[in-house]
């Protein structure tokens, strides 16, 4: 029977070194790959909520639709991070529904030129169209729910405040128009 070596050697620690070194390396770039600042151009910057409900009307689909109390999932079929936001967009859309609101879904093309800076984006309005959030669903890789913003805006205006909310400085899994 041959004897087993149990001795850990210098070249033992040396590749196991090196195999994590290379995993880490290999698991930034693909995350830092993925992760997207929501607004690059700085399309939101500045603008105060008239302007972007103003700005917001200019989308053909939304000339003559009512936005008192409306939430607006703005989508598009090229971005890859539709499919990482779809259950938390169900989500919203059952708690939004159940506090009276209602869902418009907007498909942009990826060469529309509006101030919507990236896909997937939502817009919500409160009774009188007074912007309460724009921006995305969540910060984060998958923009699930458990890093969300929208769950507290929605939150926030049952218990009677306004946030008033643009948020453009964060990045994601988005896909910028």
């Amino acid at each position: 029977m041959p004897a087993s070596n149990k001795t850990v050697t210098r070249y033992h620690y040396t590749v196991f070194v090196l195999w994590l070194v290379l995993t880490l390396a290999a698991a930034n770039y693909f995350i830092a790959g993925r992760l997207m600042s929501f607004d690059p151009n700085m399309k939101l910057s500045g603008q105060d909520s008239s302007t972007v409900i103003k700005q917001v009307r200019a989308i053909s689909a939304l000339k003559n639709v009512n936005l008192n109390h409306a939430i607006i999932h703005f989508t598009s079929d090229e971005c890859s991070c539709t499919q990482y936001s779809d259950e938390h967009k169900r989500a919203i859309n059952e708690q939004a529904k159940s506090d009276g609101f209602y869902v418009i879904n907007i498909n942009l093309p990826t060469d529309l030129l509006t101030i919507i800076p990236s896909t997937p984006a939502i817009l919500i309005t409160g009774g009188k169209e007074e912007l309460l959030y724009f921006g995305p669903y969540s910060a984060g890789l998958a923009c699930s729910a458990s890093n969300g913003y929208v769950e507290t805006v929605l939150q926030n205006y049952a218990q009677g405040f306004n946030s008033d909310l643009v948020i453009s400085d964060v990045k994601g899994c988005y896909c910028n128009i």
